[in-house]
């Protein structure tokens, strides 16, 4: 079972499917809404028939990888459910929805999971290693996680299993370690802009900030790495950075709650008196 087909060869689709032919798979085809786009994730990954009819991809291989956005795997589903799917393995890479979605493709013999990789895929890729050292989430019946994870484990990534009624809480939190550090990032450039910081260096005076801030957490884990001025109980720089944002109304929410989570952090590490905790709390509220 090394056949690979991959309905929705968008970013993830043909960077998973670029990896997996590296990993000794076969890419048989590549299907998307418009030929031109399966043709060029074609060409990036160095095999695979480009087609547009998901049903003519699916007949071609032995493992489908649905990698449509969320909200167009229920119609792929209904396009699949008519044929002959015995012994397919079939898994989509959402990761809100849960298996029970494909269903309907159990139902016609196929073997069914979620597969979700935690990670970010901004670009059509040819670097397999954005999967290596990863975690996978995985959902679905026993046989399907461990066809699951022999996948998993060719990719050179880690798997877990979730149970379905959390995954909101878990795609919740990483969107928010993934995209909302791309929605603060681009709020402390505005800043920055604000403060006349020229355009063009803004994110290279940034990247070096938050890459060592990263690299501190993956050393002494999130309580130990944080620093600043309420880490610090420095009431008086935290002063400074309120005023300043007093004419920036959504930056001061913002700034507001993320100290307050700042302020537990600190609480927890018994890094501060309870009198500046008192005084921060005030000063935030």
């Amino acid at each position: 079972m090394n056949r690979v087909a991959v309905i929705g060869a968008g970013r993830l689709g043909t960077t998973l499917g670029h990896a997996l032919l590296k990993k000794g798979y076969t890419i048989t085809a590549l299907s998307c809404r418009s030929l031109s786009a399966a043709k060029k994730s074609a060409q990036i990954i160095g095999k695979g028939i480009p087609v547009t009819d998901n049903k003519e991809a699916t007949i071609k291989a032995d493992i489908v990888a649905i990698t449509v956005p969320d909200d167009r795997i229920k119609y792929v589903v209904n396009e699949l459910r008519p044929i002959d799917l015995n012994q397919k393995f079939i898994f989509h890479c959402s990761g809100i929805l849960s298996s029970e979605i494909l269903k309907p493709l159990k139902k016609s013999g196929a073997v069914t999971a979620c597969i979700h990789p935690i990670q970010s895929f901004s670009v059509k890729s040819r670097n397999p290693m954005l999967f290596k050292d990863i975690y996978f989430s995985v959902e679905g019946d026993k046989k399907a996680q461990q066809l699951a994870n022999k996948i998993i484990k060719k990719l050179g990534g880690t798997g877990f299993s979730i149970d379905p009624k959390d995954k909101p809480l878990y795609h919740t939190a990483c969107t928010m370690a993934s995209n909302y550090l791309v929605v603060l990032l681009e709020l402390a450039e505005n800043l920055l802009g604000k403060a006349g910081v020229k355009k063009e260096i803004q994110n290279r005076m940034l990247l070096p900030l938050v890459k060592g801030t990263l690299n501190n957490i993956s050393k002494n884990g999130i309580p130990g790495s944080l620093t600043g001025p309420i880490s610090r109980g420095d009431i008086k720089t935290l002063k400074s950075h309120l005023n300043c944002l007093k004419n920036h109304p959504s930056f001061l929410r913002i700034y507001q709650d993320l100290a307050q989570q700042a302020l537990e952090i600190a609480k927890k590490e018994n890094r501060l008196p309870q009198k500046k905790i008192t005084e921060i709390k005030a000063l935030l509220e």
